[in-house]
């Protein structure tokens, strides 16, 4: 003979159960919806700066100048607004590669930001590549270049002579669940820069 009440303390528990798991259960699901987003986000910004720094390793490589001698006032590198970017455009294609299977969206406003540096032994900034383009080559007009010529000759100190490349990339990140629009914004900015030495801009005489 069982004892009185036992089923109906048994239904009353499990009542109770599902009583809690109805209310903790939105909470739960909207916890790991958080944590997918957020996954989603860091992802995306960890892709942005490994693309970043693999389009400035492959253009430390090269010579935004084709050879010439960035201290010859007669360089078309110095000089022309015509002259050849190409340079620039393979950085812009290696990071495309490289960011996938993400893409940059001009119509968000991202763009990719390009700048080389010649600096002198004595601090002194000798030039910044593209010469027509103060501001940094940028791929999409949307941006321009964070670091100004003041910051550079701060930042890189004295000796020896040295050329400097910089490649900074600006990002927005969509939402891929569209739960917390009302949290954080979407899309959601990023921003990436990478710096590397380049031996082709290095001064050697002044222009």
């Amino acid at each position: 003979m069982g004892r009185p009440g036992g089923a109906g303390g048994w239904l009353g528990r499990r009542g109770q159960s599902l009583t809690e798991l109805t209310l903790f259960l939105p909470l739960l699901v909207l916890l790991i919806a958080g944590l997918a987003e957020l996954g989603f986000a860091l992802a995306g910004y960890m892709a942005l700066q490994d693309a970043t720094r693999e389009a400035a390793r492959f253009g430390a490589d090269g010579d935004p100048c084709n050879g010439a001698d960035v201290g010859d006032p007669a360089n078309p590198c110095d000089s022309d607004p015509t002259f050849p970017l190409d340079f620039y455009q393979q950085i812009a294609t290696l990071f495309d590669q490289t960011f996938q299977p993400y893409r940059l969206d001009p119509a968000l406003g991202d763009d990719l930001v390009i700048s080389a540096f010649g600096i002198q032994s004595d601090g002194a900034l000798a030039w910044r590549l593209p010469r027509n383009r103060p501001y940094g080559w940028s791929r999409y007009g949307n941006r321009t270049s964070r670091f100004s010529n003041a910051t550079i000759k701060e930042r890189m100190g004295h000796p020896p002579s040295k050329g400097v490349l910089i490649v900074e990339v600006y990002y927005h990140h969509r939402h891929r669940l569209g739960l917390f629009r009302w949290l954080l914004p979407d899309p959601i900015p990023m921003y990436a820069v990478s710096t590397m030495p380049l031996p082709a801009a290095e001064p050697v005489t002044l222009p």
